[in-house]
């Protein structure tokens, strides 16, 4: 039946813990949002050796990364976790129906039960007056009065049942109702499911891209390395020609500044014909006026992208009024553009109109 449908779905979707599969027990809300048992929250921990940081909390279902200071202990930080007061609300809204003593009365009454007025004696009568099962000795001792309208089950069962009809129907009619409107919460369900294949999908996209990105910068560097070993290639006659000039200048600078007249004569016709020489060298090397060099030309597309992305989107609940949207000011976003103020997720919101 409907209710059950819906009970049932609200169970499975909102009331059951995603890594122990059971219904939640003390369940707490970490930062992304989502909520387990106090002990699941536990396993979730992953211990880091003291040199490698402090311990990780990482959401099974998001993969968001939660670090745990150093200075508080594992059971601190879980306890300080924020019990989910909603969960906690329809857990025990579910299991009232099971705890009220009205419906466990009317439904375990029975017609074979003895009258508590004359025990012994079975409860084979109605009181209209009174609504009340009896037994025939209690219509002589305590229904005996004009307005009390007795009669034997069998003949009150055949009088209400109009009466039975038109209850079974209005609770036929209300969870008729109550289909409809559980009609919208598998709507909603869909929608969630479809917004959390979208941000996969968007995931996977931006993955695939920042790949390729990866790898197109990665052929960049290795552009980088080719052309600096070209331009060295065709430098290698500059760089020979200046080696020899020092070699030249500074063995000439040592002759000089000593005292061996002889080898420095004996040089200087050689030293001058090898500076004839580079300098013809060095003109011919020289093309033009301006100095090489490297340049990285970025595509107009991408540096649009990033001079103009903040955040990749949100998230809205429509339809009905939500809270969601009030105050995210503490929620800063980093802009591309250093220049311009961090962006909120507010601020997003109000601008997407």
């Amino acid at each position: 039946m409907a209710a059950h449908s819906v009970v049932r779905s609200l169970t499975d979707e909102y009331l059951t813990c995603r890594i122990c599969l059971q219904a939640f027990d003390r369940p707490r809300r970490v930062s992304c949002q989502h909520s387990f048992c106090t002990d699941c929250i536990r396993q979730l921990v992953t211990k880091s050796p003291a040199s490698r940081g402090p311990d990780k909390l990482l959401c099974p279902l998001c993969r968001s990364e939660v670090l745990i200071p150093a200075d508080v202990s594992l059971d601190d930080f879980v306890c300080n976790l924020p019990i989910d007061s909603l969960i906690v609300d329809l857990q025990t809204t579910l299991s009232r129906h099971n705890r009220n003593p009205e419906i466990s009365r009317t439904a375990n009454v029975n017609s074979n039960d003895s009258c508590k007025a004359h025990p012994g004696r079975q409860l084979g009568h109605y009181c209209f007056h009174h609504a009340q099962l009896i037994c025939a000795k209690c219509i002589d001792d305590f229904h005996h009065e004009p307005h009390c309208r007795c009669r034997s089950l069998i003949e009150a069962r055949r009088e209400l049942q109009p009466r039975v009809d038109r209850v079974l129907q209005r609770l036929h009619s209300e969870l008729n109702e109550a289909e409809l409107e559980a009609a919208k919460d598998q709507s909603f369900e869909n929608s969630k499911q479809k917004t959390l294949d979208d941000i996969t999908n968007l995931e996977q996209r931006l993955e695939k891209i920042f790949e390729s990105c990866r790898r197109q910068i990665s052929v960049l560097r290795s552009d980088v390395e080719r052309l600096n070993r070209e331009y060295i290639l065709n430098r290698k006659d500059f760089f020979t020609v200046v080696h020899s000039l020092l070699e030249s200048t500074s063995h000439l600078e040592s002759l000089n500044q000593g005292n061996d007249n002889k080898h420095l004569i004996e040089l200087l016709p050689s030293v001058e014909g090898q500076l004839s020489n580079s300098i013809q060298r060095l003109r011919d090397l020289k093309t033009n006026d301006k100095a090489a060099s490297l340049a990285f030309t970025l595509y107009d597309e991408v540096g649009e992208f990033i001079r103009r992305f903040s955040a990749v989107g949100f998230i809205e609940l429509q339809g009905i009024p939500s809270d969601l949207s009030a105050d995210l000011s503490h929620l800063q976003l980093i802009t591309a553009n250093s220049d311009a103020p961090p962006l909120s997720l507010s601020h997003i919101l109000n601008r997407r109109n």
